[in-house]
């Protein structure tokens, strides 16, 4: 299932523009990510915290949350309702944008399956990175149904 998500991960690499592929920050914000969506996928609640720099604001909670440290994160992600079933994610479709010299969007159309590879929902999700530890990390997420 790691090569199926790698596989993917890496098609949608190449749908980033040329002029962003200079920008060393989009492929250092992708390698990120990836590593966020494996420890997502392994459902491991200590690892995702990691991912990001706090105060991080969450809309993916109902209502939406700002969680200002690792445990706090940590024991919000540890009961995260995902679909019954669910066993992994793939990538479906990436962009990352500057939009500042410090901030970053990262839009991801996902599809979630079960283990006999059932779709089980299809997303969309918006991160904010920020690199105000010197390393890129989320600090915004938003995350709904795909349109």
């Amino acid at each position: 299932m790691n090569r199926l998500f790698v596989s993917m991960v890496l098609l949608c690499a190449l749908n980033i523009s040329h002029a962003q592929q200079m920008d060393t920050n989009i492929e250092l914000i992708q390698n990120a990510f990836n590593a966020y969506l494996e420890d997502f996928i392994d459902r491991d609640a200590d690892q995702i915290a990691t991912h990001f720099q706090f105060p991080a604001m969450n809309q993916f909670a109902n209502p939406a949350r700002i969680f200002h440290s690792l445990e706090e994160i940590t024991k919000y992600l540890e009961t995260l309702p995902l679909q019954n079933g669910y066993a992994y994610s793939t990538v479906d479709d990436m962009a990352i944008n500057r939009l500042s010299s410090s901030i970053y969007s990262l839009v991801f159309d996902y599809s979630r399956y079960d283990a006999a590879d059932e779709l089980l929902y299809e997303g969309s999700s918006v991160y904010l990175y920020g690199n105000s530890s010197g390393v890129w990390k989320i600090f915004f997420v938003s995350t709904g149904d795909r349109e």
